[in-house]
C-alpha cells in the first residue's frame, strides 16, 4: 500500500492498514488554546454506514466527556462523497471548547475531520475550518504517480 503525505511518500508493509492521523495547528488564543484540525483515516469496509459510524463515535465521546453538548448534526455531502456533520461543545483541560466534526465516507474508508477551538475563539476560525472541510477530496493513492 502506498501512503502519500504532506511532502512524503512511502510504502506500508503487506497486511498493514493506514490509520493516519494528521494534525494542523492554528494560532493560540488568549486563553492558551491552539485551534486545530485533526484528520483521521480508518478502513471501515463496505458494510459500515456513515450514520452508524457517527453514532458510535458520539456514544464513545459521551462516555468519556461529561457534559458533552451536541448542538447540531446532519447528513451532508463533501465533494461528491457521503458525509455527516456534527457541532458540539464540552469542557476539557480547563477550556470550554467547540468542535465541528465531519465524517466523510469514500469507498470503504472513513475520514473524520475534527475542527476544534476555544468557545470564545471558534467563530474567528470558521473560515479556516470551512476551507479545510470544503476542499477535502478523497482519492485512491494507488492511482497517483510521483
Amino acid at each position: 500500500m502506498r501512503l502519500i503525505g504532506n511532502g512524503f511518500v512511502t510504502d506500508a508493509p503487506a497486511g498493514w492498514q493506514d490509520r493516519s492521523i494528521i494534525t494542523i495547528a492554528g494560532p493560540t488564543s488568549e486563553t492558551g488554546f491552539a485551534a486545530n484540525v485533526v484528520i483521521l483515516r480508518e478502513q471501515v469496509g463496505s458494510r459500515q454506514s456513515i450514520e452508524e459510524y457517527a453514532r458510535r463515535q458520539r456514544e464513545a465521546m459521551e462516555a468519556q466527556i461529561a457534559g458533552l453538548e451536541v448542538l447540531d448534526e446532519r447528513p451532508s455531502r463533501i465533494n461528491g462523497d457521503a458525509a455527516y456533520q456534527r457541532l458540539q461543545r464540552f469542557d476539557a483541560q480547563g477550556h470550554r471548547l467547540q468542535q465541528s466534526q465531519t465524517f466523510i465516507l469514500s469507498g470503504g474508508t472513513m475520514f473524520a475531520v475534527t475542527c476544534t477551538a476555544s468557545l470564545e475563539d471558534f467563530n474567528n476560525h470558521l473560515a479556516a475550518f470551512r476551507r479545510v472541510v470544503d476542499s477535502f477530496q478523497c482519492f485512491d493513492p494507488r492511482t497517483v504517480t510521483l
